[in-house]
Protein backbone atom coordinates (compact mmCIF):
# COMPACT_ATOMS: atom_id res chain seq x y z
CA UNK A 1 0.00 0.00 0.00
CA UNK A 2 1.45 3.37 -1.01
CA UNK A 3 2.40 5.71 1.85
CA UNK A 4 1.63 9.41 1.64
CA UNK A 5 2.62 12.58 3.51
CA UNK A 6 1.06 12.90 6.96
CA UNK A 7 -0.67 16.25 7.48
CA UNK A 8 0.38 16.36 11.14
CA UNK A 9 4.04 15.28 11.26
CA UNK A 10 4.78 15.81 7.53
CA UNK A 11 6.48 12.42 7.29
CA UNK A 12 5.79 10.14 4.37
CA UNK A 13 4.28 7.42 6.53
CA UNK A 14 0.56 8.17 6.29
CA UNK A 15 -1.73 5.30 5.37
CA UNK A 16 -5.17 6.65 6.41
CA UNK A 17 -7.29 9.53 5.19
CA UNK A 18 -7.71 12.35 7.70
CA UNK A 19 -11.39 12.40 6.75
CA UNK A 20 -11.95 8.80 7.82
CA UNK A 21 -14.03 8.15 10.94
CA UNK A 22 -12.52 6.98 14.20
CA UNK A 23 -15.19 6.03 16.78
CA UNK A 24 -17.78 7.57 14.42
CA UNK A 25 -15.90 10.93 14.43
CA UNK A 26 -13.62 12.10 11.62
CA UNK A 27 -9.94 12.70 12.35
CA UNK A 28 -10.31 16.19 10.82
CA UNK A 29 -13.07 17.00 13.33
CA UNK A 30 -10.84 15.93 16.21
CA UNK A 31 -7.99 18.12 14.93
CA UNK A 32 -10.23 21.21 14.76
CA UNK A 33 -11.58 20.35 18.20
CA UNK A 34 -8.13 20.26 19.81
CA UNK A 35 -6.29 23.08 18.00
CA UNK A 36 -7.19 26.21 16.06
CA UNK A 37 -6.52 24.67 12.64
CA UNK A 38 -9.00 24.45 9.76
CA UNK A 39 -9.05 21.10 7.95
CA UNK A 40 -11.28 21.09 4.86
CA UNK A 41 -11.48 18.42 2.20
CA UNK A 42 -10.11 19.61 -1.12
CA UNK A 43 -8.04 22.52 0.27
CA UNK A 44 -4.92 21.36 -1.58
CA UNK A 45 -3.06 20.26 1.56
CA UNK A 46 -2.18 16.67 2.48
CA UNK A 47 -5.32 14.76 3.42
CA UNK A 48 -3.71 11.78 5.14
CA UNK A 49 -2.57 10.92 8.66
CA UNK A 50 -0.14 8.32 10.00
CA UNK A 51 -0.89 5.74 12.69
CA UNK A 52 1.28 7.47 15.33
CA UNK A 53 -0.39 10.87 14.89
CA UNK A 54 -3.84 9.24 14.82
CA UNK A 55 -3.17 7.61 18.20
CA UNK A 56 -1.87 10.88 19.69
CA UNK A 57 -4.84 12.77 18.26
CA UNK A 58 -7.35 10.34 19.80
CA UNK A 59 -5.67 10.69 23.20
CA UNK A 60 -5.65 14.49 22.94
CA UNK A 61 -9.31 14.55 21.91
CA UNK A 62 -10.31 12.44 24.91
CA UNK A 63 -8.19 14.67 27.19
CA UNK A 64 -9.88 17.86 25.92
CA UNK A 65 -13.33 16.36 26.49
CA UNK A 66 -12.35 15.21 29.98
CA UNK A 67 -11.04 18.67 30.91
CA UNK A 68 -14.20 20.41 29.75
CA UNK A 69 -16.45 17.89 31.51
CA UNK A 70 -14.56 18.19 34.81
CA UNK A 71 -14.52 21.99 34.63
CA UNK A 72 -18.25 22.07 34.04
CA UNK A 73 -18.85 19.70 36.93
CA UNK A 74 -16.65 21.67 39.33
CA UNK A 75 -18.18 25.03 38.47
CA UNK A 76 -21.69 23.73 39.08
CA UNK A 77 -20.72 22.01 42.34
CA UNK A 78 -18.51 24.53 44.15
CA UNK A 79 -20.23 23.92 47.44
CA UNK A 80 -20.46 20.12 47.33
CA UNK A 81 -17.20 19.48 49.17
CA UNK A 82 -18.11 21.99 51.85
CA UNK A 83 -21.48 20.35 52.34
CA UNK A 84 -19.98 16.87 52.53
CA UNK A 85 -17.51 18.11 55.13
CA UNK A 86 -20.27 19.60 57.24
CA UNK A 87 -22.30 16.39 57.07
CA UNK A 88 -19.50 14.49 58.79
CA UNK A 89 -19.77 16.71 61.84
CA UNK A 90 -22.36 16.23 64.59
CA UNK A 91 -25.47 18.14 63.70
CA UNK A 92 -26.37 20.51 66.55
CA UNK A 93 -29.76 20.20 68.19
CA UNK A 94 -31.77 23.37 68.70
CA UNK A 95 -35.06 23.83 70.47
CA UNK A 96 -38.03 25.30 68.74
CA UNK A 97 -40.69 26.62 71.06
CA UNK A 98 -44.24 25.61 70.36
CA UNK A 99 -46.62 28.23 71.68
CA UNK A 100 -50.30 27.75 72.10
CA UNK A 101 -52.89 30.32 72.95
CA UNK A 102 -54.93 29.81 76.09
CA UNK A 103 -57.41 32.42 77.27
CA UNK A 104 -55.79 35.11 75.13
CA UNK A 105 -52.30 34.55 76.65
CA UNK A 106 -49.25 32.93 75.01
CA UNK A 107 -47.29 30.58 77.22
CA UNK A 108 -44.52 28.11 76.47
CA UNK A 109 -45.78 24.55 76.26
CA UNK A 110 -42.80 22.36 75.41
CA UNK A 111 -39.79 22.09 73.13
CA UNK A 112 -39.19 19.76 70.17
CA UNK A 113 -35.72 18.74 69.12
CA UNK A 114 -34.89 18.22 65.47
CA UNK A 115 -31.76 18.67 63.30
CA UNK A 116 -31.68 21.43 60.71
CA UNK A 117 -31.24 20.42 57.07
CA UNK A 118 -28.43 22.94 56.67
CA UNK A 119 -26.12 23.12 59.73
CA UNK A 120 -24.48 26.31 58.46
CA UNK A 121 -27.69 28.19 59.25
CA UNK A 122 -27.78 27.10 62.92
CA UNK A 123 -26.47 30.32 64.44
CA UNK A 124 -28.96 32.51 62.57
CA UNK A 125 -31.96 30.44 63.64
CA UNK A 126 -30.66 30.18 67.21
CA UNK A 127 -30.46 33.97 67.36
CA UNK A 128 -34.08 34.14 66.20
CA UNK A 129 -35.06 32.00 69.15
CA UNK A 130 -33.09 34.17 71.60
CA UNK A 131 -34.76 37.32 70.27
CA UNK A 132 -38.15 35.63 70.67
CA UNK A 133 -37.34 34.70 74.29
CA UNK A 134 -36.22 38.21 75.20
CA UNK A 135 -39.35 39.66 73.65
CA UNK A 136 -41.48 37.31 75.77
CA UNK A 137 -39.69 38.41 78.94
CA UNK A 138 -40.54 42.06 78.18
CA UNK A 139 -44.03 41.78 76.70
CA UNK A 140 -45.25 38.37 77.75
CA UNK A 141 -45.80 37.43 74.10
CA UNK A 142 -43.78 35.35 71.72
CA UNK A 143 -43.24 36.36 68.09
CA UNK A 144 -43.78 33.44 65.74
CA UNK A 145 -40.76 33.08 63.45
CA UNK A 146 -41.54 30.86 60.46
CA UNK A 147 -38.65 28.85 59.09
CA UNK A 148 -38.87 27.65 55.47
CA UNK A 149 -37.11 24.31 55.61
CA UNK A 150 -36.98 24.06 51.79
CA UNK A 151 -34.63 27.05 51.67
CA UNK A 152 -32.39 25.49 54.30
CA UNK A 153 -32.05 22.24 52.31
CA UNK A 154 -29.08 22.48 49.93
CA UNK A 155 -29.18 21.11 46.39
CA UNK A 156 -26.74 18.24 46.02
CA UNK A 157 -25.15 18.15 42.61
CA UNK A 158 -24.03 17.42 40.05
CA UNK A 159 -24.95 13.73 39.84
CA UNK A 160 -23.84 11.46 37.00
CA UNK A 161 -26.09 8.94 35.27
CA UNK A 162 -24.64 5.42 35.57
CA UNK A 163 -26.28 4.33 32.30
CA UNK A 164 -25.14 6.94 29.77
CA UNK A 165 -22.76 9.14 31.79
CA UNK A 166 -24.88 12.31 31.59
CA UNK A 167 -24.11 14.82 34.38
CA UNK A 168 -27.33 16.19 35.90
CA UNK A 169 -27.43 19.40 37.93
CA UNK A 170 -29.16 17.85 40.93
CA UNK A 171 -30.71 14.60 42.14
CA UNK A 172 -34.23 15.52 41.03
CA UNK A 173 -32.97 16.29 37.52
CA UNK A 174 -31.27 12.88 37.48
CA UNK A 175 -34.54 11.19 38.49
CA UNK A 176 -36.29 12.81 35.53
CA UNK A 177 -33.45 11.83 33.20
CA UNK A 178 -33.53 8.19 34.34
CA UNK A 179 -37.10 7.92 33.09
CA UNK A 180 -35.74 8.23 29.56
CA UNK A 181 -33.96 4.90 30.13
CA UNK A 182 -36.74 3.11 31.99
CA UNK A 183 -39.57 4.47 29.83
CA UNK A 184 -41.58 5.41 32.92
CA UNK A 185 -44.17 8.16 32.37
CA UNK A 186 -45.87 8.88 35.70
CA UNK A 187 -47.47 12.21 34.77
CA UNK A 188 -50.86 11.73 33.06
CA UNK A 189 -52.99 14.39 31.37
CA UNK A 190 -56.56 14.42 32.77
CA UNK A 191 -57.98 15.61 29.44
CA UNK A 192 -56.54 13.19 26.88
CA UNK A 193 -54.71 10.52 28.94
CA UNK A 194 -51.36 11.46 27.37
CA UNK A 195 -48.40 10.45 29.55
CA UNK A 196 -45.11 12.26 30.17
CA UNK A 197 -41.88 11.53 32.01
CA UNK A 198 -41.49 15.10 33.32
CA UNK A 199 -43.94 17.32 35.16
CA UNK A 200 -42.82 20.29 33.10
CA UNK A 201 -43.67 18.41 29.90
CA UNK A 202 -47.17 17.75 31.20
CA UNK A 203 -47.67 21.44 32.08
CA UNK A 204 -46.44 22.46 28.63
CA UNK A 205 -48.80 19.95 27.01
CA UNK A 206 -51.81 21.23 28.96
CA UNK A 207 -50.94 24.84 28.22
CA UNK A 208 -50.54 24.12 24.52
CA UNK A 209 -53.44 21.74 23.82
CA UNK A 210 -56.05 22.18 26.55
CA UNK A 211 -55.86 25.85 27.52
CA UNK A 212 -57.43 28.73 25.63
CA UNK A 213 -54.56 31.10 25.15
CA UNK A 214 -54.48 34.53 23.60
CA UNK A 215 -51.80 35.58 21.14
CA UNK A 216 -50.76 38.72 22.98
CA UNK A 217 -47.47 39.32 21.17
CA UNK A 218 -47.86 40.72 17.64
CA UNK A 219 -45.06 41.40 15.17
CA UNK A 220 -45.21 45.02 13.94
CA UNK A 221 -43.54 44.08 10.65
CA UNK A 222 -45.69 41.25 9.31
CA UNK A 223 -48.57 41.03 11.79
CA UNK A 224 -47.82 37.48 12.96
CA UNK A 225 -48.95 36.79 16.52
CA UNK A 226 -47.45 34.57 19.21
CA UNK A 227 -48.37 33.18 22.60
CA UNK A 228 -45.08 33.89 24.35
CA UNK A 229 -42.49 36.63 24.42
CA UNK A 230 -39.79 34.12 23.51
CA UNK A 231 -41.70 33.18 20.37
CA UNK A 232 -41.86 36.72 19.03
CA UNK A 233 -38.21 37.40 19.92
CA UNK A 234 -37.17 34.41 17.85
CA UNK A 235 -39.53 35.45 15.03
CA UNK A 236 -38.17 39.01 14.82
CA UNK A 237 -34.77 37.56 13.92
CA UNK A 238 -36.34 36.55 10.60
CA UNK A 239 -36.78 40.25 9.74
CA UNK A 240 -33.51 41.49 11.25
CA UNK A 241 -31.51 38.44 10.10
CA UNK A 242 -29.90 38.34 13.54
CA UNK A 243 -28.01 35.09 14.10
CA UNK A 244 -26.61 35.09 17.63
CA UNK A 245 -25.61 31.40 17.72
CA UNK A 246 -22.50 30.52 15.70
CA UNK A 247 -20.83 27.15 15.12
CA UNK A 248 -17.37 26.78 16.65
CA UNK A 249 -16.33 24.37 13.87
CA UNK A 250 -17.28 26.19 10.66
CA UNK A 251 -18.49 29.62 11.83
CA UNK A 252 -21.99 29.26 10.41
CA UNK A 253 -24.55 31.24 12.44
CA UNK A 254 -28.14 30.37 13.36
CA UNK A 255 -31.20 32.13 14.78
CA UNK A 256 -32.07 29.44 17.34
CA UNK A 257 -29.92 27.48 19.77
CA UNK A 258 -31.70 24.22 18.96
CA UNK A 259 -30.75 24.61 15.28
CA UNK A 260 -27.10 25.12 16.26
CA UNK A 261 -27.12 21.98 18.42
CA UNK A 262 -28.51 19.91 15.52
CA UNK A 263 -25.96 21.43 13.15
CA UNK A 264 -22.99 20.63 15.42
CA UNK A 265 -23.87 16.95 15.27
CA UNK A 266 -22.86 17.04 11.59
CA UNK A 267 -19.30 17.89 12.67
CA UNK A 268 -19.04 15.60 15.68
CA UNK A 269 -20.89 12.67 14.12
CA UNK A 270 -23.02 12.36 17.25
CA UNK A 271 -26.28 10.45 16.80
CA UNK A 272 -28.05 10.40 20.19
CA UNK A 273 -31.42 9.13 18.92
CA UNK A 274 -31.76 5.44 18.06
CA UNK A 275 -34.69 3.47 16.70
CA UNK A 276 -36.00 1.09 19.41
CA UNK A 277 -36.78 -1.56 16.78
CA UNK A 278 -33.72 -1.77 14.52
CA UNK A 279 -31.37 0.43 16.61
CA UNK A 280 -30.48 2.64 13.66
CA UNK A 281 -29.11 5.95 14.96
CA UNK A 282 -30.12 9.48 13.98
CA UNK A 283 -28.82 12.96 14.81
CA UNK A 284 -32.33 14.44 15.10
CA UNK A 285 -35.41 13.18 16.94
CA UNK A 286 -37.79 14.12 14.10
CA UNK A 287 -35.77 11.96 11.69
CA UNK A 288 -36.04 9.02 14.09
CA UNK A 289 -39.82 9.45 14.44
CA UNK A 290 -40.21 9.62 10.66
CA UNK A 291 -38.06 6.51 10.26
CA UNK A 292 -40.24 4.46 12.64
CA UNK A 293 -43.02 4.50 10.05
CA UNK A 294 -40.88 1.99 8.11
CA UNK A 295 -41.51 -0.65 10.79
CA UNK A 296 -45.26 -0.07 10.94
CA UNK A 297 -47.92 -1.32 8.55
CA UNK A 298 -50.50 1.20 9.76
CA UNK A 299 -51.76 3.57 7.06
CA UNK A 300 -53.93 6.08 8.86
CA UNK A 301 -54.13 8.70 6.08
CA UNK A 302 -56.53 7.99 3.20
CA UNK A 303 -56.98 9.89 -0.05
CA UNK A 304 -60.59 11.08 -0.45
CA UNK A 305 -60.35 10.78 -4.24
CA UNK A 306 -59.09 7.24 -4.76
CA UNK A 307 -59.20 5.77 -1.22
CA UNK A 308 -55.49 4.94 -1.28
CA UNK A 309 -53.98 4.84 2.23
CA UNK A 310 -50.51 6.05 3.16
CA UNK A 311 -48.50 6.13 6.38
CA UNK A 312 -47.77 9.85 6.84
CA UNK A 313 -49.50 13.17 6.29
CA UNK A 314 -46.68 14.38 4.04
CA UNK A 315 -47.08 11.29 1.88
CA UNK A 316 -50.80 12.04 1.57
CA UNK A 317 -50.13 15.61 0.48
CA UNK A 318 -47.67 14.39 -2.12
CA UNK A 319 -50.19 11.81 -3.37
CA UNK A 320 -53.01 14.37 -3.71
CA UNK A 321 -50.80 16.46 -5.98
CA UNK A 322 -50.91 13.58 -8.47
CA UNK A 323 -54.69 14.08 -8.83
CA UNK A 324 -54.47 17.85 -9.12
CA UNK A 325 -51.72 17.59 -11.76
CA UNK A 326 -50.51 21.04 -10.73
CA UNK A 327 -46.94 21.77 -11.80
CA UNK A 328 -46.16 24.94 -9.91
CA UNK A 329 -42.41 24.29 -9.61
CA UNK A 330 -40.48 25.76 -12.55
CA UNK A 331 -36.87 25.03 -13.51
CA UNK A 332 -34.97 28.32 -13.69
CA UNK A 333 -32.63 26.92 -16.38
CA UNK A 334 -34.97 25.47 -19.01
CA UNK A 335 -38.49 26.37 -17.85
CA UNK A 336 -39.77 22.82 -17.36
CA UNK A 337 -42.44 22.46 -14.69
CA UNK A 338 -42.74 19.81 -11.99
CA UNK A 339 -45.28 18.77 -9.39
CA UNK A 340 -42.78 17.73 -6.72
CA UNK A 341 -39.77 19.52 -5.33
CA UNK A 342 -37.74 16.30 -5.34
CA UNK A 343 -38.33 15.79 -9.06
CA UNK A 344 -37.16 19.35 -9.76
CA UNK A 345 -34.00 18.81 -7.71
CA UNK A 346 -33.24 15.55 -9.52
CA UNK A 347 -33.81 17.28 -12.87
CA UNK A 348 -31.41 20.14 -12.05
CA UNK A 349 -28.77 17.76 -10.72
CA UNK A 350 -29.03 15.48 -13.75
CA UNK A 351 -29.31 18.03 -16.53
CA UNK A 352 -27.95 21.40 -15.39
CA UNK A 353 -25.23 20.65 -12.83
CA UNK A 354 -21.53 20.98 -13.58
CA UNK A 355 -20.95 17.24 -13.32
CA UNK A 356 -23.91 16.22 -15.48
CA UNK A 357 -23.67 15.31 -19.13
CA UNK A 358 -24.60 12.85 -21.86
CA UNK A 359 -22.69 9.61 -22.16
CA UNK A 360 -21.18 9.14 -25.62
CA UNK A 361 -21.39 5.34 -25.28
CA UNK A 362 -24.95 4.67 -24.08
CA UNK A 363 -26.41 8.09 -25.08
CA UNK A 364 -28.02 8.66 -21.67
CA UNK A 365 -27.80 11.67 -19.38
CA UNK A 366 -26.30 11.27 -15.91
CA UNK A 367 -25.89 13.62 -12.95
CA UNK A 368 -22.23 12.59 -12.55
CA UNK A 369 -20.88 11.79 -16.01
CA UNK A 370 -17.32 11.19 -14.81
CA UNK A 371 -18.45 8.55 -12.32
CA UNK A 372 -20.66 6.88 -14.95
CA UNK A 373 -17.84 6.69 -17.50
CA UNK A 374 -15.87 4.50 -15.09
CA UNK A 375 -18.38 1.73 -15.87
CA UNK A 376 -17.20 1.78 -19.48
CA UNK A 377 -13.49 2.32 -18.79
CA UNK A 378 -13.26 -0.05 -15.81
CA UNK A 379 -11.39 2.52 -13.73
CA UNK A 380 -11.56 1.99 -9.94
CA UNK A 381 -9.81 4.89 -8.18
CA UNK A 382 -11.21 4.25 -4.68
CA UNK A 383 -9.13 1.56 -2.99
CA UNK A 384 -9.78 0.01 0.41
CA UNK A 385 -6.87 0.57 2.82
CA UNK A 386 -7.68 -2.57 4.77
CA UNK A 387 -7.61 -5.00 1.84
CA UNK A 388 -6.85 -5.05 -1.88
CA UNK A 389 -10.36 -4.27 -3.12
CA UNK A 390 -10.97 -1.18 -5.31
CA UNK A 391 -14.22 0.47 -6.39
CA UNK A 392 -15.49 2.96 -8.93
CA UNK A 393 -17.36 5.18 -6.42
CA UNK A 394 -16.99 6.37 -2.84
CA UNK A 395 -20.39 4.94 -1.97
CA UNK A 396 -19.35 1.44 -3.03
CA UNK A 397 -16.18 1.76 -0.98
CA UNK A 398 -18.13 2.91 2.11
CA UNK A 399 -20.52 -0.02 1.77
CA UNK A 400 -17.57 -2.39 1.46
CA UNK A 401 -15.88 -1.04 4.62
CA UNK A 402 -19.12 -1.20 6.59
CA UNK A 403 -20.00 -4.73 5.45
CA UNK A 404 -16.56 -6.34 5.42
CA UNK A 405 -14.50 -4.55 8.07
CA UNK A 406 -16.52 -2.48 10.57
CA UNK A 407 -19.95 -4.02 11.14
CA UNK A 408 -19.29 -7.61 10.18
CA UNK A 409 -20.76 -9.05 13.39
CA UNK A 410 -23.26 -6.36 14.37
CA UNK A 411 -26.33 -8.61 14.03
CA UNK A 412 -26.20 -12.22 15.22
CA UNK A 413 -28.55 -15.11 14.63
CA UNK A 414 -29.73 -16.55 17.96
CA UNK A 415 -31.87 -19.46 16.77
CA UNK A 416 -30.67 -22.83 17.99
CA UNK A 417 -26.95 -23.37 17.63
CA UNK A 418 -26.62 -21.00 14.68
CA UNK A 419 -23.92 -18.39 15.33
CA UNK A 420 -23.79 -16.60 11.97
CA UNK A 421 -23.41 -12.82 12.06
CA UNK A 422 -24.39 -10.12 9.57
CA UNK A 423 -23.60 -6.41 9.10
CA UNK A 424 -27.23 -5.31 8.53
CA UNK A 425 -30.67 -6.19 9.89
CA UNK A 426 -31.93 -6.82 6.33
CA UNK A 427 -29.31 -9.52 5.74
CA UNK A 428 -30.14 -11.17 9.06
CA UNK A 429 -33.86 -11.07 8.22
CA UNK A 430 -33.17 -12.77 4.87
CA UNK A 431 -31.10 -15.44 6.67
CA UNK A 432 -33.83 -16.11 9.24
CA UNK A 433 -36.52 -16.42 6.59
CA UNK A 434 -34.55 -18.68 4.30
CA UNK A 435 -32.66 -20.91 6.74
CA UNK A 436 -34.94 -21.13 9.79
CA UNK A 437 -38.54 -20.48 8.68
CA UNK A 438 -38.66 -21.09 4.92
CA UNK A 439 -41.43 -18.47 4.85
CA UNK A 440 -41.75 -16.22 1.80
CA UNK A 441 -43.38 -12.93 2.88
CA UNK A 442 -43.41 -11.34 -0.60
CA UNK A 443 -45.97 -12.99 -2.86
CA UNK A 444 -46.63 -12.31 -6.55
CA UNK A 445 -50.29 -11.44 -7.28
CA UNK A 446 -50.14 -13.02 -10.71
CA UNK A 447 -48.73 -16.49 -10.09
CA UNK A 448 -48.66 -16.75 -6.26
CA UNK A 449 -44.94 -17.43 -6.28
CA UNK A 450 -43.23 -16.38 -3.04
CA UNK A 451 -39.93 -14.56 -2.51
CA UNK A 452 -37.76 -13.72 0.46
CA UNK A 453 -36.83 -10.17 -0.65
CA UNK A 454 -38.62 -7.32 -2.39
CA UNK A 455 -35.79 -7.04 -4.91
CA UNK A 456 -36.36 -10.66 -5.95
CA UNK A 457 -40.09 -10.03 -6.38
CA UNK A 458 -39.45 -6.86 -8.42
CA UNK A 459 -37.07 -8.74 -10.71
CA UNK A 460 -39.64 -11.51 -11.14
CA UNK A 461 -42.34 -8.97 -12.08
CA UNK A 462 -40.11 -7.32 -14.67
CA UNK A 463 -39.12 -10.60 -16.29
CA UNK A 464 -42.32 -12.66 -16.05
CA UNK A 465 -45.16 -10.13 -15.83
CA UNK A 466 -43.76 -6.99 -17.50
CA UNK A 467 -47.09 -5.96 -19.03
CA UNK A 468 -49.11 -6.11 -15.84
CA UNK A 469 -46.40 -5.36 -13.27
CA UNK A 470 -47.32 -1.69 -13.00
CA UNK A 471 -51.07 -2.32 -12.75
CA UNK A 472 -51.10 -4.15 -9.43
CA UNK A 473 -49.09 -3.78 -6.24
CA UNK A 474 -47.36 -6.87 -4.80
CA UNK A 475 -48.77 -8.40 -1.64
CA UNK A 476 -46.42 -7.93 1.28
CA UNK A 477 -46.87 -9.97 4.43
CA UNK A 478 -44.70 -8.44 7.13
CA UNK A 479 -42.65 -11.15 8.85
CA UNK A 480 -42.81 -11.16 12.63
CA UNK A 481 -39.12 -11.60 13.43
CA UNK A 482 -37.22 -10.06 16.34
CA UNK A 483 -33.84 -8.69 15.30
CA UNK A 484 -31.38 -7.14 17.71
CA UNK A 485 -27.76 -6.07 17.25
CA UNK A 486 -24.89 -7.42 19.27
CA UNK A 487 -24.09 -5.02 22.11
Amino acid sequence: MESKVCRICLKKTATMSIFERDDEIQFSTKVMRCVNVLVVEGDGLPDNICDVCAAELSASYEFVNKCEASDKALRSASFVNLYDELLTKTEPQIKLEIIKEENGLYEQDHFDNFPLDNPSDCSDNYNLQEVSKRKYQKTGKYSKQKIDRRKLRPKIGPVQCKVCGLVAKCRSALEGHMRTHTGEKPFVCDCCDARFNLKGSLKRHIRTHHTQRERKFICETCGSSFFTKTGIITHIRVHTDERPYSCSFCGKAFRQLATLIRHKRMHTGEKPFSCPICFKKFNDKSHMNRHQAVHSDEKNFTCHLCNKSVKTRNALRAHIQIHSNEKHLICSYCGLTFSFKGNLQVHIKRIHSERSGECSVCLKTFSDLEAHMRKHTGEKPFACKLCDQAYASKRSLSNHIGFKHKNVAKFKCSIGECTRTFPTATMLEFHLLKQHTNHTPYVCHHCSRGFFRTSDLSRHLRVSHMETATMMEPLKLKPQISISPII
